[in-house]
């Protein structure tokens, strides 16, 4: 998710499956963005700041500890909770520094106590519940209710309420096997299952479609995107997992194992399929279409953020099963408009929001500058011509969630020092679907 180095430079192997998108004339939307210090928006939206990293007070409810906000939040899910109050549970994307990770976070402010005996990663990253009134934006407590995880990402709901959330770059040096697992945390107690047979790999994000979860691997390079059949309903720590081998020259693919869920990507290399080939350039965020049939949506939409000269894409999968999965591109990124695309999520008309995350060594910007954008694709659109321009930030927009009456954009900015990050609340004027000119 975070990018705190340069980006790889992927083998010219890794070929994109369409042209990039012409330059073309500014989506008609809600017009030219109001300049804000943390997040621009175009007139009449509004935003409410819920948690300022580092100052906000919070307690662990595993210890009792206070503890200031940790920095870096990610993942944002909403669940409700009792008395007509809002849960709002938001990760922090910290790791430990040690000898050989990925990436560090020595100069952040974190949670440096916990609870014995709850090492489960080792690492720094931890889970809050931010208790929001029944208006969505008044913060009446902060609860630390998970700690002891590594790096945590995007996250993700089940369908029986529960929280999902991702560790990304696991240890390089990791005899024990301590990270890079997706964990399941229960909103309300806090207690955490880890999702081993979801395998272990730089978990990005997961959605479920077709009564399958479907994952990404974000490690920085090419990756394989995944598939877990849960042998028994409403338990994910047993099931099947499945590596997509896809071919971009047909836009097919097919689902290769079981795999060894300790190791998938090296199943899948030692099978014969190489990630330059079969795989994505750093595959960041995943959403399923939407459905009422309690088997998730029938195809997900997932981000290639892309490396170097290439600005990323993104891409929707269709016929899911275990048959040939059919996939295509969306919107091509060409850094004018849509560069480095990372979370993504729909609302409830259609419309899907898509968030960039440039690194501070990112070469090719194009005419944004040093800023990271959120655009939105109207529903039933395809290609960057159809975007519309709906924020900007001099930080990292993440972890998009609507609340329940799609009123409100919960969102993560994630700063680097010396900038502190925030989790905010979004309204727009009307609705998300008024701005937009279709």
């Amino acid at each position: 998710m975070a990018r705190r180095s340069a980006i790889l430079v992927l083998s010219a192997a890794m070929v994109v499956a369409s042209p990039t998108a012409a330059m073309a004339r500014p989506g008609s939307g809600p017009g030219p963005l109001v300049p804000d210090a943390l997040i621009s928006f175009p007139a009449g939206y509004g935003y409410t700041t819920l948690i300022t990293s580092c100052v906000t007070p919070t307690r662990s409810t595993e210890s009792g500890v206070a503890f200031p906000y940790p920095d870096d939040p990610d993942g944002n899910v909403l669940f409700q909770g009792p008395r007509g109050e809002y849960w709002l549970l938001n990760n922090a994307e910290l790791t430990q520094p040690r000898a050989g990770d990925f990436q560090g976070d020595a100069l952040k402010c974190h949670i440096d106590e916990q609870t014995p005996g709850d090492d489960d990663s080792d690492g720094w990253g931890s889970v809050q519940r931010i208790v929001l009134g029944r208006d969505g934006t008044t913060v009446t407590r902060v609860d630390v209710i998970e700690t002891g995880l590594h790096n945590l990402c995007a996250a993700a709901k089940t369908p029986w309420n529960t929280f999902l959330t991702n560790e990304e770059f696991p240890f390089i040096v990791d005899p024990q096997q301590r990270s890079g697992w997706v964990w399941e945390v229960d909103p309300a107690t806090g207690e955490r299952t880890r999702l081993t047979g979801m395998g272990r790999f730089s978990h990005e994000q997961e959605a479920f479609a077709s009564g399958d979860w479907y994952l990404t691997d974000d490690r920085g390079d090419a990756r394989f995107i995944y598939k877990f059949d849960p042998r028994r309903a409403r338990d994910l720590t047993t099931g099947d997992l499945y590596g997509l081998a896809f071919d971009r020259t047909t836009g097919t693919g097919t689902w290769v194992g079981p795999l060894n869920p300790l190791d998938p990507d090296a199943d899948m290399r030692a099978r014969g399929y190489d990630p330059l080939v079969s795989g994505f350039a750093k595959a960041e965020g995943i959403v399923a279409t939407a459905s009422s049939d309690g088997r998730g949506g029938n195809a997900v939409y997932f981000t290639e953020s892309g490396a170097g000269g290439d600005p990323g894409r993104v891409w929707r999968l269709d016929h899911l099963g275990h048959g040939a999965v059919r996939g295509q591109v969306v919107v091509e990124g060409d850094f004018g408009r849509l560069g480095r695309p990372d979370n993504l999520r729909f609302n409830d008309a259609g419309d899907l929001f898509i968030m960039e995350d440039h690194s501070t060594s990112d070469f090719a910007r194009g005419a944004t500058g040093n800023v990271n954008q959120v655009w939105v694709l109207p529903r039933q659109q395809q290609g960057a011509q159809n975007l519309v321009l709906l924020a900007e930030t001099p930080d990292e927009p993440t972890g998009p969630w609507f609340s329940p009456d799609g009123r409100l954009l919960y969102l993560s900015v994630q700063a680097e020092s010396p900038r502190v990050s925030h989790v905010i609340a979004v309204r727009a004027p009307s609705n998300w679907n008024r701005p937009i000119d279709r």
